[in-house]
C-alpha cells in the first residue's frame, strides 16, 4: 500500500468566517477483515485504541472516519500497547463480543508477534516463564514478579528467525542495504513470539529479562542498556486465531511482517571488519 492509499485528505475550516482553510492527511486504516461480526484491523504503531481525540487519532475515531455505518460501540476484546502493530480484533455484536472474550479468557487464542530485539540471541529457541507484576505508583510499567511482588504467572515461546544488522537512524525503505559506516548499525535478532499467557507487557518483559529487549521500547530497553533513538517500539502482532465455535470454525488473521527487510542478515562474516578493510 502506497502512502497515497494509507491516507485520505480532508479540508477544514479554521476560522468563523470559512474564508482561510487548510488540508490535513488524516491515517487510513488498512482493513484485515469485515463481516457482520468482526473486524480486524493491522493498527498503526503509535496510535491508542480509544480514549481522549484532542491530543491525536484513536483507532476507534479513525475507524468511525473511514467507515462511518459501523456499529456503536465497537467492543474490545483485547488490548495492543499504544506503540504496537499489528493485528487487532474488535467484536461488532454483543454476541460475537462474548465469543471471542471467552476465547481469550480460556487462554484458546493463538497469538504471534514479531519483534527486533538487540543483539544476537544465542539459542535459537527459549521459553520464557516468568511473572509479570505491576510497578507501584508507576501505571506506565510493569516488572518481572519477586517474591515480594510476585504478580502473575505468565508464559512466551521464542522463535529466532534471523540474527543481523538494523540501521536504527533510518526509515523503512524499499531495499535493504547494510549500513554505510560501523557507528551505524546495531547487532539485532528478528525473533517470532508466541504468548501462551496475555499479560500486560509480557511479551516487552520476557525479552528484557532475556537481556534482549525490543529495539526502540522506551520503558524497558534504557532500563538495561542505552535506549535505540529510532522510528517506532519494534514489536508487530503478526497473526491472530480465534475459535469461533464448536465446529472448529476459526477466525485467522495475518497482517504480514514489516521487519524482516530492516534486518541485513549476518552471512557468516563480522561486517565491522568488512567495513574497515573496505575503508582503508
Amino acid at each position: 500500500m502506497n502512502k497515497r492509499e494509507q491516507t485520505q485528505r480532508f479540508k477544514i475550516d479554521v476560522n468563523k468566517n470559512n474564508d482561510i482553510a487548510k488540508y490535513y492527511e488524516i491515517p487510513k486504516i488498512k482493513i484485515l477483515f469485515h463481516n457482520e461480526e468482526f473486524l480486524v484491523i493491522d493498527k498503526p504503531y503509535d496510535v491508542r485504541i480509544d480514549g481522549d481525540t484532542s491530543k491525536g487519532h484513536t483507532v476507534l475515531s479513525l475507524l468511525y472516519n473511514q467507515i462511518p455505518n459501523l456499529p456503536k460501540p465497537l467492543r474490545n476484546v483485547h488490548q495492543l500497547d499504544h506503540a504496537t502493530s499489528g493485528c487487532y480484533c474488535l467484536a461488532l455484536t454483543k454476541k460475537s463480543a462474548g465469543i471471542a472474550s471467552v476465547a481469550f479468557a480460556k487462554r484458546k487464542v493463538d497469538k504471534y508477534y514479531l519483534a527486533i530485539v538487540r543483539g544476537w540471541m544465542k539459542n535459537d529457541s527459549y521459553v520464557v516463564e516468568q511473572p509479570i507484576a505491576d510497578v507501584p505508583n508507576n501505571r506506565y510499567r510493569m516488572c518481572i514478579g519477586t517474591e515480594d511482588n510476585p504478580g502473575k504467572s505468565s508464559k512466551t515461546e521464542i522463535k529466532v528467525l534471523r540474527r543481523g544488522y538494523f540501521n536504527s537512524s533510518l526509515p523503512p525503505s524499499p531495499s535493504t542495504t547494510p549500513p554505510l559506516s560501523p557507528s551505524e548499525y546495531i547487532q539485532v535478532t528478528l525473533i517470532r513470539l508466541h504468548p501462551i499467557t496475555g499479560r500486560r507487557h509480557q511479551l516487552r518483559l520476557h525479552c528484557q529479562f532475556l537481556n534482549h529487549p525490543i529495539v526502540g521500547d522506551w520503558h524497558y530497553e534504557r532500563q538495561i542498556m542505552d535506549y535505540t533513538d529510532t522510528w517506532r517500539m519494534m514489536l508487530h502482532a503478526q497473526k491472530l486465531v480465534i475459535p469461533l465455535n464448536k465446529n472448529e470454525e476459526v477466525l485467522d488473521v495475518d497482517a504480514g511482517d514489516p521487519f524482516s527487510e530492516l534486518v541485513t542478515e549476518n552471512s557468516g562474516y563480522d561486517y565491522v571488519d568488512e567495513v574497515q578493510r573496505e575503508n582503508k
